[in-house]
């Protein structure tokens, strides 16, 4: 899942959620996002690119590193159980 928004200074941020632990693979997917943003922005304008996921794999990390990528560690929450509005018979 991605979003796009404006931090503080603001810089253009894309972020890359993810729920279980992101892989090179990931990377690759919110490199690819920055670059599509950086395309449709001015020259000037900067573009941060974060991948948010619970833990990185070492290829993931040094390859977001190299392409001056930030990281952040987050928890996702358990998945909610949708429960029926009304009793059916079945």
């Amino acid at each position: 899942m991605g979003l796009y928004a404006q931090d503080a200074d603001g810089n253009y941020v894309v972020v890359e959620l993810k729920r279980n632990n992101a892989t090179q693979e990931a990377v690759h997917q919110l490199s690819r996002y920055v670059e599509a943003m950086s395309n449709t922005l001015p020259i000037t304008a900067r573009v941060r690119g974060i991948l948010a996921a619970p833990g990185i794999t070492r290829p993931a990390a040094l390859s977001l590193e190299r392409a001056g990528l930030e990281f952040r560690e987050m928890q996702a929450l358990p998945s909610a159980r949708v429960t029926a509005a009304q009793p059916t018979l079945f």
